[in-house]
């Protein structure tokens, strides 16, 4: 028996703006980010749909084969598990590998170090990490709100 168990390699685990998957494959991914800036106008962080933000998972196989569970399990700052995202996933030795590439799905209820941990049944391969960062939004009375760039 191996002194390392059988898992696969990871690739890439990232959260970015703009993954691209063009017709021949490849892969590439734009604005990864770690940090996210959220404004408001309380003084207390509302929910924050981050629903322009993607999950990119890339894993090789390496020695493994067969059906496995891969699980990404996302942990808010205040250290709650939230519901996981799940899907089945074949690995077929050597350089073949897995691709989940999904928008993020999260409600930030709270600012702070979000971690999602990324795992093959119950084997965490790696943790990614976003952080949330809340900043009121200070106003001028009679100032009417412009909403933010890009919007």
């Amino acid at each position: 028996m191996s002194e390392h168990p059988m898992r696969p390699f990871v690739q890439v685990a990232a959260i970015c703006q703009a993954p691209m998957q063009e017709t021949n494959g490849l892969f590439s991914l734009i604005r990864i980010m770690d940090r996210v800036p959220v404004q408001g106008l309380t003084d207390e962080m509302q929910p924050q749909p981050l629903n322009m933000l993607s999950l990119v998972i890339i894993l090789k196989s390496g020695e493994m084969s067969g059906k496995y569970k891969l699980k990404v399990v996302p942990q808010t700052p205040s250290g709650k598990h939230l519901p996981p995202l799940e899907m089945p996933v074949l690995f077929e030795r050597e350089e073949r590998g897995v691709i989940l590439c999904t928008p993020l799905g999260l409600v930030a209820t709270e600012e702070g170090l979000y971690w999602f941990d990324v795992m093959i049944e119950t084997d965490v391969l790696t943790r990614i990490p976003l952080r949330v960062m809340y900043q009121k939004i200070q106003t001028i009375p009679g100032t009417p709100l412009q909403p933010p760039p890009g919007d």
